[in-house]
């Protein structure tokens, strides 16, 4: 079947028309989360959460700096959101990063869209793909908020500082 240029315009009004378009900045809870993944190895005043007709429900991109999400799945402000939530925000705050140290995101995810990984002792974080990388990082926040072990991606993850052994009043090693 075959659409006229009218006729696919006509539709994507009609979808565009449907969802009201929204765009906003990081709330500063929102910065606060962030800046406990990403501390300032992130530049954050500058990105965008928006709504996007083509994004697909359950699914976020950020190709460019800003994330966009289906209207269905806006969220007023992760920072009060479930840890789920909290974590995909985290997810996609990981793609914003890799374009800021001038990775090809884009390309990466089309190459490569594994999310599943085997974290491997001395294997480089930029030796794993696109969405492997954004996954260790939610999965080291997840397991973070949740007080659960995270020494070995702490390891592997450039931007995170190991934390100190309160214990022993000493910084761990690895």
């Amino acid at each position: 079947m075959t659409y006229s240029i009218k006729q696919l315009l006509s539709h994507r009004l009609r979808l565009s028309s449907r969802f009201a378009k929204r765009s906003r900045k990081l709330s500063k809870a929102e910065t606060k989360l962030a800046r406990s993944v990403f501390g300032d190895s992130i530049e954050l005043d500058a990105v965008q959460l928006k709504t996007a007709w083509w994004v697909l429900k359950n699914y976020a991109v950020s190709p460019n700096g800003n994330i966009y999400f289906h209207p269905e799945d806006w969220v007023a402000d992760f920072s009060n959101a479930s840890l789920s939530k909290q974590s995909w925000l985290i997810h996609e705050l990981t793609h914003v990063w890799q374009l800021q140290q001038g990775l090809k995101v884009v390309r990466g995810a089309i190459i490569n869209r594994r999310y599943e990984y085997d974290l491997k002792l001395g294997k480089p974080f930029f030796k794993y793909g696109i969405e492997q990388q954004a996954r260790m990082v939610q999965d080291y926040f997840i397991r973070h908020q949740l007080g659960k072990d995270c020494q070995d991606l702490q390891a592997c993850i450039p931007f995170l500082t190991p934390e100190p052994d309160i214990k022993n009043d000493k910084p761990f090693t690895v």
